[in-house]
């Protein structure tokens, strides 16, 4: 028997019996794989990391501000949102008013590139899903530390690929979506955090088995697929009502979250720590 013909009989011998019998002894395949919703998950890390009455944390990108005041409720200290849009900045403010928490809470002009605040003036960083869109990675990393106080520490949750992301697949979708393609490097994010003085006390990946920060599986993935598959077979009629450049920012969109779903990205959760502060455990493992 050849090689081919073995593999074969070796499927099918599998498939056959398993579709038989997939709804009486395999239910458990469709069981939630375990993990948590991310935002409790990483609203812990700062109370973790000593923040307290007094504590100043920064949110670089902090957007409309939704993740900046869900903190502010779970945490004393005082808060700060940079981000370069005007528009968001505004949202942002409005939210800290209607949720009367304005008082703590300040929002600045700015990017990780140069951030409009006094060096050693803030006890935590936190960067939640923006350093992948970072085209100068050292620099911003350096930018970080040099605002952090000594002993202060940062979050950072952002893209990384693995093994089975195909480079022409890395290629096309960080083009689409925005993306540096060195952030999606576990090796290229270390060395910008050692560069800059920042320390890996903790590391985990959403996806990963028996990581600390192991997201909840989220079913409203697949919607992403069927809409995929569904405009790539009404590609004309979704152009004409989108446009095309709209119609490939959408398949960009929902390529990268069938590549999450699938396992070809996930995303790294680094808890750090300035150099200067206490020592630190040994460095993340590879996802």
């Amino acid at each position: 028997m050849s090689n081919l013909s073995a593999r074969i009989e070796a499927f099918y011998g599998f498939l056959w019996p398993f579709l038989a019998e997939e709804q009486t002894r395999y239910a458990y395949l469709d069981e939630p794989p375990g993990g948590r919703p991310m935002s409790t998950l990483l609203n812990a890390i700062p109370a973790r990391r000593g923040m307290k009455a007094g504590s100043r944390l920064v949110d670089v990108g902090c957007g409309k501000g939704r993740q900046l005041v869900e903190l502010a409720r779970r945490h004393e200290g005082d808060f700060i949102g940079v981000d370069p849009l005007d528009q968001n900045l505004e949202l942002a403010t409005g939210r800290a008013l209607q949720e009367g928490l304005h008082q703590r809470m300040t929002f600045l002009k700015g990017g990780i590139e140069q951030l409009p605040l006094e060096s050693a003036s803030v006890d935590f960083v936190w960067c939640l899903d923006m350093l992948n869109h970072v085209e100068d990675l050292d620099g911003a990393m350096k930018e970080c530390a040099r605002v952090l106080r000594p002993g202060g520490s940062m979050m950072n949750c952002s893209a990384l690929a693995t093994d089975l992301l195909e480079p022409r697949e890395a290629e096309r979708v960080t083009s689409g979506v925005g993306f540096n393609p060195a952030t999606l490097s576990h090796e290229r994010m270390t060395a910008a955090y050692e560069s800059a003085g920042l320390r890996v006390v903790e590391f985990g990946t959403t996806t990963e088995e028996g990581s600390p920060f192991l997201e909840a599986f989220d079913e409203g993935l697949a919607r992403h697929a069927l809409r995929f598959g569904k405009v790539l077979r009404a590609r004309s009629r979704v152009e004409a009502r989108l446009g095309r450049e709209a119609f490939e920012l959408l398949c960009a969109y929902d390529q990268w979250n069938i590549f999450l779903m699938l396992g070809k990205v996930t995303y790294g959760v680094w808890v750090l720590e300035h150099a200067s502060g206490r020592s630190a455990s040994t460095g993340p493992p590879r996802p």
